[in-house]
Formats: structure tokens, C-alpha cells, sequence
């Protein structure tokens, strides 16, 4: 099931609460909210508005004002969430949830109000890293201002190149015909210089990342390879 319909109510409600008679647009969101609930598709979704309506409750002709200012105040809870980085769904999910909120001019504004106000008190942005793994395990993470860099010592396996907020840029076998020198050039003796890594050698394989902001030049030696990393096209 796709995170928009897992998240099918909150542009219901939004659309509502904007509405020029909120009271009666609100019941009638609740109808259709509950009237998709029992689709399978959106049943999961139905399951996430049931807690939704954990801070408020379902709107009656009774004190309708009062319950949709609670409502809109579990909305800004929730945008506060995200803005904050406290929201406790996926990434996929925080994502829907926001471009929910900014296709709407008045759940925009807000946004951006809590935002603006967030600020001053959100911790500093931990710097982004490049992390390069082999399989589960981490073989090295630098910082984008640290480029070029070398990587030694890499055998052949499946590996996974990504930002350290999870961003995946590149996953796929780096095989010994990249990295080891008698499976890459069956027919050339090893150079003994390489062994210094001060000859300059041809890359047996370019990974191309972030359309070419990026480079993986791939190397052999004669028990395992090297990569070096840089930006731009040109090595």
C-alpha cells in the first residue's frame, strides 16, 4: 500500500478545516474518511486516522468550534512533529505528509510559521556524509568536502553507496575482474610500482553518482583493489 493512501485523511481534514462552513465540511470529511476506511486499500490508513483521533474527537452539533480547534491543534502538533524531526513514521511517510501540507496555501503558511518559530531551537545540522558499505558492513564514511579520497583494500562483493541520512546513490557487485590484477589483465605482468599505488593505471570500471557530481573510479592490485572518489567527470 502506497504511503498516500495510508495518509488518505489528512488532506480530507485540511481540505475541511479551509472550507467556508468548517462545521459541516468537517462531518462530511469524517463520512468519506470512514467510507474509504473500509475499502482494503485503506485500511491501514484507517488504522493511522483511529490514532489521529487519539488527541480529538469525531465532531457532533455539539461544541463543533471546540473540536475543530482541536483537531486543527493535532495538525499542528503534527506539522511541529515534522518540522522538528520528531514525527515517528518513515521517511516515505514524512514526505507524503509534507507535500500534503504544502499544496495547501493556508496548511503552507502554517507550516512555514511553525517552522520560522522552530528554528532558533532545532540542534545544527549534523554534516552529511558518503558512506560506502560492503554488504552490512560499513568499509569507510567521509565528509563531501574530504574529495577526492582512497579507499584501499577492497575485495570483490556486492556493495552500497549512500548519504548518511539513508539515501541510497549506488548498489550493485564490484566483481574480482574490477579489483584483482590477474582477473582484470589476464595477459599483463603486475607492475611492482602499483604496489605504491605512485603508477598511474587506467580504472577497470567508472561508477557514475548524482548524474556525475560524483565518480567511483575502480582499481586492481594484485590481492585487492582500490577506489578513489571524486567529483566531476574527468579523472
Amino acid at each position: 500500500m502506497s504511503d498516500k493512501k495510508a495518509l488518505y485523511f489528512i488532506p480530507i481534514i485540511a481540505r475541511a478545516i479551509e472550507s467556508t462552513n468548517p462545521k459541516r465540511a468537517m462531518i462530511v470529511a469524517f463520512d468519506k474518511i470512514v467510507e474509504l476506511g473500509d475499502k482494503p486499500e485503506y485500511k491501514e490508513g484507517y488504522r493511522q486516522f483511529s490514532e489521529f483521533l487519539k488527541a480529538t474527537f469525531m465532531p457532533t452539533e455539539e461544541e463543533d468550534d471546540k473540536k475543530i480547534e482541536l483537531i486543527k491543534h493535532a495538525i499542528r502538533r503534527l506539522i511541529y512533529d515534522l518540522v522538528t524531526d520528531t514525527f515517528e513514521g518513515d521517511e516515505e511517510q514524512k514526505e507524503a505528509l509534507v507535500v500534503a501540507f504544502k499544496n495547501k496555501s493556508q496548511w503552507n503558511n502554517e507550516f512555514n510559521r511553525i517552522e520560522n518559530e522552530a528554528q532558533p531551537f532545532l540542534p545544527p545540522e549534523t554534516p552529511m556524509e558518503i558512506e560506502l558499505l560492503m554488504g552490512e558492513q560499513l568499509v569507510e564514511s567521509f565528509l563531501i568536502s574530504n574529495i577526492p579520497i582512497t579507499i584501499s583494500s577492497v575485495s570483490p562483493g556486492r556493495y552500497v553507496v549512500r548519504i548518511s541520512n539513508g539515501r541510497l546513490l549506488w548498489e550493485g557487485e564490484i566483481r574480482r575482474e574490477d579489483v584483482i590484477w590477474t582477473y582484470a589483465f589476464p595477459q599483463k605482468d603486475f607492475p611492482m610500482a602499483a604496489k605504491t599505488e605512485t603508477l598511474h593505471q587506467e580504472p577497470t570500471r567508472t561508477i557514475s553518482l548524482l548524474d556525475g557530481e560524483l565518480i567511483i573510479y575502480v582499481f586492481a592490485g594484485l590481492e585487492s583493489g582500490r577506489v578513489i572518489i571524486k567529483s566531476g567527470q574527468n579523472y
